[in-house]
């Protein structure tokens, strides 16, 4: 299994964000550096890989409010993938539906 650390806290525009992602996830270098080439590329991924993803907290900023896009993203693609699973650093992140406490 492929395992990929995303630490995306130093991240400062959309387009480094792509940059980044493009590097550390080995995309192609036709990706197009947007949400829809993102999803394109996680759906595409054909061995079995594990992201783990560190992003910093909301801030209200343009940035957050995007990496808040990218994040919906990768849940999008990982429900659509079999072989990618995404782990997010925040416990809050990883449920869509239910959250931890329905099971404590």
């Amino acid at each position: 299994m492929k395992k990929v650390l995303l630490d995306l806290n130093p991240a400062r525009t959309v387009e480094r964000i792509h940059e980044y992602l493009k590097f550390e996830l080995e995309f192609s270098d036709y990706y197009g550096g947007n949400l829809d080439a993102l999803y394109d590329e996680l759906t595409s991924v054909t061995e079995d890989t594990c992201v783990g993803v560190f992003c910093p907290p909301d801030d209200g900023s343009r940035v957050s409010d995007y990496l808040g896009r990218v994040k919906k993203v990768m849940k999008d693609a990982e429900r659509d993938n079999p072989r990618l699973c995404i782990i997010f650093g925040d416990m809050e992140d990883n449920y869509e539906d239910q959250r931890r406490d329905d099971f404590l």
